[in-house]
């Protein structure tokens, strides 16, 4: 094994390299998603450049939505199962199943995208309103009323 390859980093160093505090590494590792490589006469932590990948890993699946506790659950369930396509069955299971809950997810941003649009379009349309002397309650008997109701996001706040 080259030297680059050998190379064990100390805890700060690692934490550097992957934009993590020491205090979230130390818990991955009281959560056994991580493990460091060997441990030093004096105790420091020593982790290998394999710790670099499983932080990514980590850092991708809390992107998907997963906490700390999900991760370490899943790890568990890969390593406790009994042959390597039963490992690789559950992991599909698992993701096909994140791949419906961000498929959902999806939907419903697109819906709040067109929610977001129409609003905007509607607020733009107030810009040249010249009820600078009504109060705010003025805007539900505004000209424009048909068109307040093609958002919820409009129609919510102006509401008492």
């Amino acid at each position: 094994m080259s030297a680059a390859l050998d190379e064990r980093l100390k805890i700060g160093d690692l934490a550097r390299l992957t934009g993590k505090t020491v205090r979230a590494l130390h818990l991955y590792e009281e959560l056994e998603l991580l493990k460091p490589a060997e441990r030093t006469p004096g105790g420091f932590r020593l982790y290998d450049r394999s710790n670099l990948e499983r932080i990514q890993f980590i850092d991708r699946l809390q992107r998907l939505g997963l906490s700390l506790t999900d991760i370490g659950d899943l790890l568990k369930e890969w390593n406790g199962s009994e042959t390597p396509p039963a490992a690789m069955r559950r992991l599909e299971t698992f993701y096909r199943a994140k791949l419906e809950d961000t498929r959902r997810q999806l939907v419903e941003l697109r819906a709040l995208e067109h929610e977001l649009l129409a609003s905007l379009a509607f607020l733009e349309g107030c810009r040249p309103c010249d009820a600078h002397d009504h109060p705010k309650a003025a805007c539900g008997g505004c000209a424009r009323p048909q068109a307040m109701d093609t958002t919820k996001l409009i129609t919510g706040i102006a509401q008492q």
